[in-house]
């Protein structure tokens, strides 16, 4: 399980809770295997290669079991999933890995689609080595954090979109049907999260934009999340304990 780290800060404002927490080298390394197994799809990874491995004698052990490569971004929202599906008692019943068709693309939609508490969960991840507070991330204008959590609160055609995604791919068909069952008697009745990835000192002022700017949907139920790799190349160690737990083909 992903270390909890050491807190920072925590605070509310304007209906919206932050967190910001930090880790070490030693907590890197405990946490490496989970963010591995988001990041590779790990279990999912081992059934294909156990059916293949079963199809062998019929022609078919060709088709070889290779997990994609990854790029910091990607590590990052693997460790932002599994952070918050340790923390926050988040579900996610289906990785991105599964819908991509070139290991080499990346998927349009929200970063983070499952459940939490019960309602639908929508979350944007973003990760940065810039020393700046806060980082350009945050305040793009066409693919910022802000921007984009923003529409997630505010456009209903967006989310039934990626309501209508998970209806296809969620595994627990109770938690789906309680989630659409409180979506349907409010619109507002679902969780935002905004996560960031960095290796600069923790500072609060790291939501500083989104404080001033974000216009959310309802009460506590946008949450943001900050986790703090060591200074000296935290994102770059990170993705090197990351891919060394990196199943094998």
């Amino acid at each position: 399980m992903v270390c909890k780290g050491k807190k920072e800060y925590e605070e509310r404002h304007n209906g919206i809770s932050i967190f910001g927490r930090s880790y070490t080298d030693k907590e890197i390394d405990a946490s490496a295997q989970s963010i591995a197994d988001v990041c590779f799809d790990s279990s999912e990874s081992k059934r294909f290669a156990d059916y293949m491995g079963s199809l062998s004698e019929t022609g078919f052990s060709a088709i070889k079991n290779t997990p994609p490569n990854i790029k910091d971004w990607q590590v990052g929202e693997g460790f932002a999933e599994a952070y918050i599906t340790a923390h926050f008692s988040c579900s996610f019943p289906w990785s991105h890995n599964r819908d991509l068709k070139n290991p080499n693309s990346s998927l349009s939609g929200a970063d983070l689609v499952g459940f939490y508490q019960g309602k639908f969960l929508f979350g944007e991840v973003k990760t940065s080595t810039e020393g700046k507070y806060p980082p350009q991330v945050t305040s793009k204008k066409s693919d910022g954090l802000n921007t984009q959590l923003n529409k997630l609160c505010a456009d209903h055609d967006l989310r039934s979109t990626l309501i209508q995604y998970l209806f296809h791919r969620q595994k627990n068909k109770d938690e789906y049907k309680s989630a659409c069952k409180a979506y349907l008697e409010s619109k507002n009745n679902f969780y935002i999260f905004g996560v960031l990835v960095r290796s600069v000192q923790p500072n609060v002022s790291d939501w500083g934009y989104l404080k001033k700017r974000l216009q959310i949907h309802d009460g506590e139920k946008v949450i943001l999340v900050a986790l703090y790799l060591p200074v000296n190349n935290g994102i770059k160690r990170l993705h090197a304990r990351v891919l060394s737990k990196k199943v094998k083909p």
